[in-house]
């Protein structure tokens, strides 16, 4: 039998399991990406993670030939180009591991409808997750809309179901005289080079650093996670997005970690849950899809926002005067990712302090981030503006100053990414109002914290028809 397996946001060799099951069955087997300039050149896409994506398909291409195997690359609408290549290769099967945004699966519908009139089967596998949305439910059947009562349903039947990873399988050789393709360069797709540093691409990549994370940091990973100066998190968001790493390799890992040594073992419960979270999002997107354009809570759908273009390109350019807020900005700038506490700190002072719509924060996360997925990110930022399934209240908003004397006591984080403060030692880089003459060539807030958190409060309660 011949077969292609459409790679998408499983950029790897070892537990794919659309991958595994129809390399034990092909005869000639031959993976496939499609660069879809819908997601290439959309308005929420961006220079860093193409980049990544990019070099991660060129890592993928090398591990496969070096298989035996191949990677044919193309680029337009999936359906017309896997038909054409079904028609090219006398291509009996399709395999592909699921997606569950809307755009996802109107997507592979049309692309379904294309193969079999093309005359191949389509054979879909649960793969991005570890339980999909209808797996894990309330006992009377429903969709869980709170994270907590979610972990714990998760966890009961993760302890029947245990998701174990899959070894890496032997692959049978590529259908021969097929035309591999080319990538093209970030120039040629009209993107401007990211001044971002490039994070290291490819599955191997991705190994070795969970390795690290788990042999270094796991063990202090529940207090440390929330330190934005401290190398406590494991940075693989960006290869569990494009899945040059599953999500079963990582419990495993932390679960054989813990099982070395205890001391990494309340870490490793705490990782898991993040990973949890993880989970929940890509349920609630599957299960609410309108989250992507609305807020979860209708109500407040009611809120007014503000037009301050002003304050809005301060706050994407880390010139709103709050140094936490700034130093988180100015660190997606430089890298492409920012530290989870940042990303709470940064949403929140968006939304609260200068009442911009949300959506408008995740449209540019997206566009600047290399880990950027619509399921997460839209969780996070729902979470930050309260607007969202088990979001934070309504009522609590971050104190941007507070925040960053508690995670950034010594200011580290702060002076890291903004060197016009390094003159402040301590935790009075956090305010830099109070030593102007240190502080020369920093900006003067834009907001006063005190004055926005009475005005956010005001347009909740306004929203929620609640009394002044």
């Amino acid at each position: 039998m011949r077969a292609l397996h459409w790679f998408r946001s499983d950029l790897r060799l070892r537990d794919n399991t659309a991958l595994a099951a129809v390399a034990a069955r092909a005869e000639q087997l031959t993976g496939v990406f499609v660069l879809d300039d819908r997601l290439l050149l959309g308005p929420k896409s961006g220079a860093p993670r193409v980049r990544f994506l990019l070099e991660c398909l060129e890592q993928l291409a090398a591990e496969l030939a070096a298989r035996g195997s191949a990677l044919v690359l193309r680029r337009g609408d999936p359906a017309r180009e896997l038909a054409r290549l079904v028609g090219q290769t006398r291509a009996e099967l399709v395999t592909w591991n699921r997606d569950y945004g809307p755009f996802a699966r109107a997507r592979d519908r049309a692309v379904t409808h294309a193969l079999e009139r093309a005359g191949a089967r389509v054979e879909t596998f649960r793969d991005r997750v570890v339980f999909e949305a209808e797996q894990v439910r309330t006992r009377a059947g429903r969709a869980y809309s709170v994270y907590t009562p979610y972990k714990r349903a998760w966890l009961e039947r993760f302890a029947a179901e245990p998701a174990l990873p899959e070894p890496l399988p032997r692959l049978p050789p590529a259908i021969p005289r097929v035309s591999r393709g080319t990538l093209p360069s970030l120039a040629s797709l009209a993107l401007a080079r990211s001044a971002a540093k490039p994070l290291p691409a490819g599955s191997s990549t991705a190994l070795r650093r969970l390795d690290a994370f788990s042999e270094r940091a796991l063990a202090d990973y529940e207090w440390q996670r929330d330190l934005p100066a401290v190398a406590g998190t494991s940075r693989l968001s960006a290869h569990l997005r494009l899945g040059t790493l599953s999500v079963r390799q990582c419990l495993a890992r932390a679960e054989e970690a813990a099982a070395d040594d205890s001391r990494r073992r309340a870490g490793a419960r705490k990782w898991r849950d993040e990973l949890v979270w993880r989970e929940f999002y890509h349920a609630i997107l599957a299960e609410h899809p309108q989250v992507l354009r609305r807020a979860w809570k209708p109500a407040l759908e009611r809120l007014e926002w503000s037009d301050d273009e002003s304050a809005f390109q301060a706050w994407c350019e880390g010139r709103t005067g709050y140094p936490f807020i700034d130093a988180g900005m100015r660190e997606l700038a430089a890298t492409g990712w920012m530290h989870n506490r940042a990303r709470m700190l940064v949403a929140s002072f968006l939304t609260k302090d200068l009442g911009i719509d949300w959506r408008r924060g995740e449209a540019f996360f997206m566009q600047s981030l290399v880990d950027g997925d619509p399921a997460n990110n839209n969780g996070g930022w729902q979470w930050s503006a309260s607007t969202g399934s088990d979001a934070q209240p309504w009522f609590r908003i971050f104190n941007p100053v507070s925040q960053g004397e508690r995670f950034d006591p010594d200011g580290a984080y702060v002076r890291r990414w903004l060197p016009e403060l390094r003159k402040l030692g301590g935790s009075r880089a956090h305010r830099p109002w109070e030593a102007q003459s240190l502080a020369r060539d920093y900006p003067a807030r834009i907001v006063d914290h005190a004055r926005a958190r009475e005005r956010a409060l005001r347009r909740y309660r306004s929203a929620l028809g609640k009394k002044p």
